[in-house]
């Protein structure tokens, strides 16, 4: 029997001190609820559930941010809405005024609402915005860049892979013109309505696709893209549309707002006669009675032939006689078809007992009449009837009330004075010279969808200002500016369709990504708790076991320390 080192002591306490640290642990998973608390419960373990944790709160913020760009592309699309509404209004109006019951002072008054809305789509895509951003204004469009300032990349689409391309050459030509009405040019009166027009013409698509710089023409280790062999060229006013397949489109606008050198800038000046625009109401007069035509029935064209010279000196108006003068309808073959028919029709209503028909039609160049023969048809062996007039522009009249019998000069009643200037940027036979497209693939809003770098989805809203959708000074105020105006604003209906479905289709995909975020989530942290969370069942069947370990060490101390007493009973 020793009494210095109880070893029985020792052994009772350490295992107490075993059994202890097993209850402490058992109680901290109980109440925490958590299997590894301390990365000595399980190092590898808790190494592992960091990063699932990260990855669990990351898609809780990545759900979040999708379902934020859900309401982008809402608010984007609620807006596009109201633009369509308003481009079919404007589509209604243009229809309207195309139709020929209107008068000029009527398209005046419909070219009014069509400026105030061309004003609120303007405003509606500069102040759309969501969390203070414009959407509509193109900050969130593909950023394109040139190296000259009189070329821009107005958009391109997701098929175009970022990178720099080159065209070698293109032209184009700027007219300027200023149109005079009769009291302006003939008359020289301050009076006289004078406006003025701006236009582009760009070169024919062929000489721009043949400048196009392609893959095959491309060097290897020159950091640049080709546009794709077999792309194809659209040529709409100053725009230029670069399209391939795969969804591969580029548009270019082109103007002169820097100035080019003087080698590539010729300028001329063209001078034009329109000499239908006079005859909007046409009133053939004579002791018999009038007749009133509109110019869509009666279309009278003055043909200069080999003197068109003439009279284009303002000082020096061609008078009559009219050298080489004729009149048609439609095609000089045929003459004056259709007015005689019209005349047939006016006979026949004169009389309506007796059915005429026209049998000639002559004009004398010197005094301007215009003599008609009618037969009876039922007595076309009988003498020809004849009937003369004149021509005269309704309300242009003497100050005695009769027609003016100078009218006939109104065939100058529109003049066109046009200054042509022929842009030309680069050069075929210098690459030097190219122009080079820098389409950076930047500028669409990313959407953080996943808790990784790179998992974002790019939303790419182009500008939607009228001048993109190309209906930027509209004009309606006359029945030939009416009719291209439908198909105008029918290709904007059309540009705006197709960049609402792609905003609809971001919406799709995005509500598919947030499904997903919710299903991984989900069993992510599934897997989360199984590594962290404790049994409880379990937990609980190795609390109870190691609290009896517990009890039974300390009473197993207890009697290991009152061993050594038992000395005492060998010294009495």
């Amino acid at each position: 029997m020793r009494i210095n080192y109880n070893i029985s002591s020792i052994i009772a306490r350490n295992e107490l001190n075993i059994n202890n640290n097993r209850l402490s642990a058992s109680i901290q998973r109980l109440s925490s609820g958590y299997k590894i608390n301390s990365a000595a419960d399980d190092a590898a373990g808790l190494a592992i559930s960091i990063k699932m944790n990260a990855q669990i709160k990351s898609l809780e913020q990545a759900n979040k941010n999708a379902n934020d760009g859900i309401s982008v592309v809402n608010t984007a699309d609620g807006a596009m809405s109201e633009m369509h509404d308003i481009l079919q209004r404007m589509n209604e109006l243009a229809i309207q005024s195309a139709n020929g019951t209107n008068s000029d002072g009527d398209r005046e008054q419909i070219q009014l609402e069509i400026d105030q809305l061309v004003q609120e789509l303007d405003r509606i895509a500069e102040t759309t915005q969501f969390n203070a951003q414009n959407l509509l204004d193109g900050s969130f469009a593909y950023k394109g860049y040139t190296n000259t300032e009189n070329i821009k990349v107005m958009s391109y689409s997701d098929g175009v892979l970022s990178g720099t391309y080159s065209i070698k050459q293109l032209s184009y030509y700027h007219y300027e013109d200023t149109i005079k009405d009769h009291a302006a040019y003939i008359e020289n009166s301050p009076e006289g309505e004078v406006t003025h027009e701006d236009s582009y013409e760009v070169a024919s698509a062929d000489d721009i696709k043949a400048a196009l710089v392609t893959d095959d023409q491309i060097t290897a280790g020159e950091g640049m893209r080709g546009f794709p062999d077999g792309a194809k060229v659209i040529v709409k006013d100053e725009n230029v549309i670069i399209e391939a397949e795969n969804d591969f489109q580029v548009k270019l606008s082109l103007n002169d707002n820097m100035a080019i050198d003087g080698s590539g800038v010729t300028t001329t000046s063209v001078t034009t006669y329109i000499t239908t625009d006079c005859y909007k109401n046409i009133t053939v007069t004579n002791q018999e009675g009038t007749i009133k035509y509109n110019v869509s029935e009666l279309n009278i064209i003055k043909d200069w032939g080999d003197n068109k010279a003439m009279g284009k000196d303002p000082a020096n108006p061609p008078v009559a006689p009219y050298p080489k003068v004729s009149y048609h309808t439609g095609s000089e073959e045929e003459g004056l078809r259709h007015l005689t028919e019209d005349f047939a029709k006016y006979f026949n209503t004169l009389n309506p007992d007796v059915e005429y028909t026209v049998t000639s039609c002559a004009v004398n160049e010197t005094t301007g009449d215009i003599t008609i023969g009618y037969k009876d048809v039922e007595n076309m062996a009988g003498a020809e009837e004849t009937y003369t007039f004149k021509l005269f522009q309704e309300g242009k009249k003497n100050l005695n009330g009769t027609p003016d019998p100078t009218e006939l000069k109104d065939s100058l009643h529109t003049h066109t004075d046009t200054v042509k200037t022929e842009y030309k940027v680069g050069d075929m036979n210098d690459n030097t010279q190219n122009i080079n497209l820098n389409l950076t693939g930047m500028g669409p809003m990313r959407i953080q969808v996943g808790a990784n770098e790179g998992q974002v989805i790019q939303i790419e809203i182009p500008s939607l200002g009228t001048e993109y959708l190309g209906v930027d000074g509209l004009n309606i105020t006359t029945e030939e500016k009416a009719t291209e105006a439908i198909d105008v604003i029918t290709e904007a209906i059309d540009y705006l369709s197709g960049i609402r479905s792609k905003v609809g289709a971001y919406c799709n995909r995005i509500e598919h990504t947030v499904t997903n975020l919710d299903v991984t989530e989900e069993n992510m942290t599934a897997s989360y708790s199984r590594i962290m969370d404790v049994d409880m069942a379990k937990e609980m069947t190795e609390y109870s076991t190691v609290q009896v370990l517990v009890e039974s060490s300390t009473a197993m101390l207890a009697q290991a320390n009152e061993r050594p007493q038992s000395v005492l009973q060998l010294l009495q």
